[in-house]
C-alpha cells in the first residue's frame, strides 16, 4: 500500500545498481504498466531515456559517494520522464542501505520530491522582484536626474551675495528639496531591503567625531525650535570602533529627527554609553505628545503613520522607522521604544561593540577645505543640458571650466582631440550610455587608456559600483551632486600638481 499510494519516486537498487522496488507514481510518470517490465534492469539503462549526459553523470557520482558514506547525498535536477519537453524540478535523496547483522551496504535508496510548482513559483517571484528591482532603478535615475538640477541650482544661488529676503527663498527651496529627496531615499531603502540588496559595510571610524557631529548638527535645529538639547555621552565610549558608520548615523539620524519633529516644548536628551556585556547604548529620549501603547506594536511597520489627524502637517513616509528596525538587525543589534501618551518617547538603539582593526579608518570628509585647479582639464558627459550646466556652475566653484558634451558618441569625439585629466560620464543615455562610451574611449588608447572616468548615476537601486568598476570605470559620484563630494572627488582623481591653491 505504501509502494502503491506514495506521492512521491522511491527506487531501491540491489548491490549491482539494479532495480528492486519503486512506487507506482515512478512507474506512472515513464508510462510503464507493470513494475516487472523495469524490475533487475540497471538504474543506467532505465535513466538514459530521460536523464540528459550530466544529470547521468551527477546520479553516478552520488551512487558512489553513497555507498562510501552513512550521509544522504542530495542535488536538485530538472528530468524530463514524460519526454513531453516540460521538464519537472526534482530534489534527489540518495542514501546506501544495510542488510545483515553487521550492517553492510546492500543497496542504495533513491528519493525523488517533485518541487516543480514551488521552483515555478519561485522563479516568478524572482522574475516579479527583479522587474521591481529595475522599476525602482529606473524611478530612481527618472526622479533623481531632476532633484540634481533644483539641489544643485540652489547651492550655486545659495552662494551669491543676495540680500536676506532671497536668501530665505533658496534656504526653503533646498529645505522643501531635502525633505523630498529624504522621502525618495526611504522608499528607495526600503525597496532594497525587501529585496535583500542592501549591505552593511563594515570599517574602522571615529565614533566620538560621528557623535559630535550629530550633537552640533541637531543642537542647531532644537535651538532655531526653541527646544533644550541635552548631550550625555558616557567617557568609557570608544573612540573608534568597527561597523558601518553610515547606517548607524542613518538610523540615530531618523530617531533624532523625529524626536526633533513630534517635540514641540521642553527638549531631547541625546545619550550613548558601552554596557559592561560590550554593547553600545545609543538613547533618544523626548517631551514630545507621546505614543499610545496599542499603537506601539505598528511602530516598526512599514507605512504607518500615527495620530494622522494630529501630525497631518509632519511629512514623512511612514518607512523610516520601518527602516531602523531592519538595519539595527543586519547589524546583529535591535532598536526599543518606551512611551508614555502626552509626556514623551524614549528610543534605544542597542549594538553590538566591535574594536577598530588594523586596517586603515574610514576617512572623515567634514571641513574639507575648497580649492582651485583652473588648469585642470575636464570633460562632463550627460543627456540632459540642466544637468551640464549644473556640473558646469558647479566646477566654476573649483575654477574649473569643463568641457560638455550631450551624448556617448560626442564625449568620444571629444577624447579622441584633447588629453583630459578627468571624464565624468553619466550613466543612463539614450542610444550610447555611459558604460558603452567609457568602453569606447578606452578603445582609443593612449592616454585614454588611464584616463580617470567617474560614472554620475542617479540610480540608487541596483548594484551599479559593480557594473561601473568591472567596466573600467573608477569611481561613481551620485546624483544629486554635493559640493563635499564633487570636492572629495576632484582631490582624489586630480593630480597634486594640477591643484594650484586652496580657497581660505
Amino acid at each position: 500500500m505504501l509502494l502503491e499510494y506514495c506521492p512521491s519516486i522511491i527506487i531501491l537498487l540491489d548491490e549491482s545498481e539494479r532495480l528492486v522496488l519503486s512506487t507506482s507514481i515512478f512507474l506512472s510518470v515513464i508510462g510503464t504498466p507493470n513494475l516487472d517490465f523495469i524490475r533487475n534492469h540497471s538504474y543506467e539503462d532505465i535513466f538514459k531515456a530521460y536523464l540528459s549526459q550530466e544529470t547521468m553523470q551527477v546520479f553516478k557520482h552520488a551512487i558512489e559517494n553513497s555507498a562510501l558514506s552513512e550521509e544522504t547525498i542530495t542535488f536538485d535536477a530538472w528530468i524530463d520522464f514524460s519526454k513531453n519537453g516540460q521538464p519537472k524540478f526534482y530534489s534527489v535523496e540518495l542514501r546506501s542501505v544495510g542488510g545483515g547483522a553487521k550492517g553492510i551496504a546492500t543497496g542504495t535508496l533513491i528519493v525523488m520530491l517533485d518541487l516543480t510548482d514551488f521552483m515555478r513559483e519561485k522563479q516568478r517571484a524572482e522574475a516579479a522582484n527583479n522587474a521591481k528591482s529595475d522599476f525602482l532603478a529606473t524611478m530612481s535615475h527618472e526622479i533623481r536626474t531632476p532633484m540634481n538640477a533644483i539641489l544643485g541650482m540652489s547651492t550655486i544661488l545659495d552662494r551669491l551675495d543676495l540680500d536676506p529676503e532671497h536668501r530665505k527663498y533658496i534656504s526653503d527651496i533646498r529645505k522643501a528639496s531635502n525633505s523630498l529627496l529624504s522621502i525618495i531615499n526611504d522608499i528607495l531603502d526600503f525597496s532594497k531591503i525587501e529585496a535583500g540588496k542592501m549591505e552593511i559595510i563594515k570599517e574602522n571610524y571615529n565614533l566620538t567625531a560621528m557623535l559630535d557631529n550629530l550633537r552640533s548638527m541637531f543642537s542647531t535645529m532644537c535651538t532655531q525650535k526653541q527646544l533644550i538639547m541635552e548631550c550625555n555621552f558616557n567617557k568609557n565610549l570608544p573612540e573608534k570602533i568597527n561597523g558601518d558608520e553610515n547606517r548607524l548615523r542613518q538610523v540615530l539620524t531618523n530617531i533624532l529627527s523625529n524626536a526633533l519633529k513630534y517635540t514641540q516644548k521642553g527638549g531631547i536628551t541625546f545619550s550613548a554609553w558601552l554596557d559592561n556585556e560590550n554593547n553600545l547604548h545609543f538613547e533618544v529620549k523626548d517631551t514630545g505628545m507621546g505614543i499610545r501603547d496599542y499603537d506601539i506594536d505598528k511602530l516598526f511597520s512599514p507605512f504607518e503613520q500615527l495620530d494622522i489627524r494630529k501630525n497631518r502637517n509632519i511629512v514623512g513616509t511612514g518607512l523610516g522607522l520601518a527602516i531602523c528596525y531592519n538595519l539595527c538587525r543586519m547589524m546583529d543589534g535591535d532598536i526599543e521604544v518606551k512611551s508614555v501618551y502626552g509626556e514623551g518617547s524614549t528610543f534605544s538603539v542597542i549594538l553590538p561593540y566591535t574594536p577598530a582593526d588594523g586596517t586603515t579608518d574610514k576617512k572623515d570628509n567634514t571641513n574639507i577645505a575648497e580649492f582651485a585647479a583652473p588648469d585642470a582639464k575636464v570633460l562632463v558627459v550627460d543627456d540632459m543640458e540642466i544637468n551640464l550646466t549644473v556640473a558646469e556652475l558647479m566646477l566654476e566653484v573649483f575654477e574649473i571650466t569643463p568641457d560638455l558634451a550631450g551624448s556617448g558618441k560626442e564625449a568620444i569625439d571629444l577624447a579622441k582631440n584633447k588629453q583630459y585629466d578627468l571624464i565624468f560620464m553619466d550613466y543612463m543615455m539614450p542610444e550610447m550610455d555611459g558604460v558603452e562610451a567609457t568602453r569606447s574611449i578606452r578603445e582609443l588608447g593612449g592616454w585614454n587608456e588611464a584616463v580617470p572616468i567617474v560614472a554620475l548615476s542617479a540610480n540608487a537601486v541596483k548594484d551599479t559600483e559593480q557594473i561601473f568598476l568591472s567596466n573600467r570605470m573608477d569611481d561613481i559620484l551620485p546624483k544629486p551632486i554635493e559640493l563635499t563630494a564633487l570636492n572629495i572627488c576632484l582631490r582624489k582623481w586630480l593630480s597634486p600638481q594640477i591643484i594650484k591653491e586652496e580657497i581660505l
